[in-house]
């Protein structure tokens, strides 16, 4: 089991400039002079006159007299913490990439933690046995950046500064798997989702980190069953966009096995650097294959930047079905109409989602309909994730009705919740919970100057409805 730095109480023998502190008193190191030792002497008869004062105090160590049952109140106490000690919140640390390249993750944040965390401290928070009250919760947001090393910065400030009880890790390997990495090594509970299963593994193993999402081949899955619908099989090109990053790898490396498995003929131009400004070479090769179907896992900024030049040189394919680009109604709009219009991409939350919240009992279609409302923006799937999150640890506290690291740990293992994203139950050796995962497309609004996402299929999730026909971009521009 990784060993938990924070859960050693109590401070170390030893201290700074040449000092030691002990009983509240600082005593200085160095040679035995006459004035030391005689100071010695004076401190250690005092400290033998305090301890038999408090031994005849306490009823003289157990030889009767004394008040037992006050003794055995003093030791409840010190050993559960009395009341007026206890914390004012119970902490729970949210990095979440607000700015950079995959901010669209961070939309939702914090209305949808707080939607939760509001419920829960309606009814005066969570009782935490060892102060017999009841405490509220409360979340602390920091912005990763969409960067790895910030999110690593900044969920060391979140333990470090804030000693956060919980930490929530999620949206993409690179900024889900350095937050998990850091709960681990500190020992604190850590609910992470956001992220396909398979990159947070390679990380692993883990004893502190829960785990509810999908992995690649979940969505890849749909990917192909959307194809098929709509004619294409063995024979039919499909060409790779998939950028170097950790995402990228994870996605193109089982997007290759998958399509030579099909019978998909595959023109795979080489990983591009996110960020990349020249997309000539890659649209060459996509003319000169002739590519039907564009897959990837672009972050936003590159796809907008790839769709602009390739639609400038002209070139002709009929679908476009990609991770992380376009999952989200601001990416998705960065692009215009002609281009937005037809994409397809997973889907793992919605308002057709027929769950509900552990926590108040609101359905799918409730939580969007009270988001929309409140915050003048569409859903997008990521909204889910933020308040299961929210779900799961509320869930763990009440059965752990503790503030120890260790025992909500351990509720965490025993998990077995009913959240907005679906039935969650970790698995004993991986601490992993799979959750559903279908299919969208972005179709044009009414006025036509927009789009706005749809579910068109549910693969092996039959009891997700869906709400709208699959159909060629070129379809749907007629």
């Amino acid at each position: 089991m990784t060993q938990n730095p924070r859960h050693e109480k109590g401070g170390k023998a030893g201290g700074k400039d040449g000092f030691i502190s002990w009983v509240g008193l600082v005593l200085p190191l160095g040679g035995e002079t006459e004035e030391k030792m005689t100071f010695k002497r004076i401190f250690v008869l005092l400290l033998s006159l305090t301890m038999i004062f408090a031994l005849s105090a306490c009823g003289g160590g157990g030889n009767g007299g004394g008040d037992d049952s006050a003794a055995g109140g003093a030791e409840t106490e010190a050993a559960t913490g009395a009341a007026g000690d206890a914390p004012e919140f119970i902490k729970i640390g949210v990095p979440t990439p607000i700015t950079g390249n995959i901010a669209g993750f961070g939309i939702g944040t914090p209305y949808m933690e707080e939607l939760a965390v509001q419920a829960v401290n309606a009814q005066g928070g969570i009782y935490i046995e060892e102060y017999d009250k009841k405490i509220p919760l409360k979340i602390f947001v920091v912005d990763t950046e969409s960067d790895p090393t910030k999110a690593s910065e900044v969920t060391r400030q979140l333990i470090e500064n804030e000693d956060v009880d919980i930490l929530l890790a999620r949206h993409t390997p690179n900024t889900t798997v350095p937050v998990a990495i850091l709960g681990e090594q500190f020992g604190i509970p850590t609910i992470s989702n956001g992220c396909p299963t398979g990159p947070l593994q390679e990380a692993g193993p883990y004893n502190w980190v829960f785990h509810s999402f999908w992995d690649v081949d979940d969505a890849l899955d749909n990917f192909v069953g959307m194809w098929k619908e709509l004619g294409y099989g063995p024979g039919s090109v499909i060409g790779f966009l998939f950028p170097n990053d950790s995402d990228g790898l994870a996605w193109a490396g089982k997007a290759t096995a998958l399509c030579e498995r099909e019978g998909f003929v595959i023109s795979d131009p080489g990983q591009y650097p996110i960020g990349n400004q020249d997309w000539t070479a890659i649209i060459n090769k996509f003319k000169t294959d002739k590519v039907q179907i564009i897959v990837g896992d672009d972050v936003a900024p590159d796809f907008t930047s790839f769709s602009s030049q390739a639609k400038q040189q002209e070139l002709q394919y009929d679908l476009v079905t990609m991770g992380r680009a376009f999952l989200f109604p601001a990416d998705a709009n960065s692009n215009p109409p002609e281009i937005a219009a037809g994409l397809t991409n997973e889907v793992w939350w919605g308002p057709a989602f027929p769950f509900k919240s552990s926590i108040d009992g609101s359905s799918c279609a409730e939580i969007v309909e009270t988001y929309e409302a409140t915050q003048n923006v569409p859903w997008s799937s990521n909204l889910g994730d933020k308040y299961s999150g929210i779900e799961i640890a509320v869930d763990a506290l009440t059965r752990a009705a503790s503030l120890d690291p260790e025992k909500i740990r351990a509720a965490l293992a025993e998990t077995d919740l009913e959240t907005v994203n679906g039935p969650i139950k970790y698995d004993s050796e991986t601490l992993i919970s799979v959750t559903p995962i279908v299919a969208g497309q972005w179709k044009l609004n009414e006025a036509g100057d927009g789009v706005y996402l749809t579910t068109v299929y549910t693969g092996k999730y039959p009891d997700i409805p869906t709400d709208a026909k699959l159909e060629l971009p070129a379809d749907m521009l007629k």
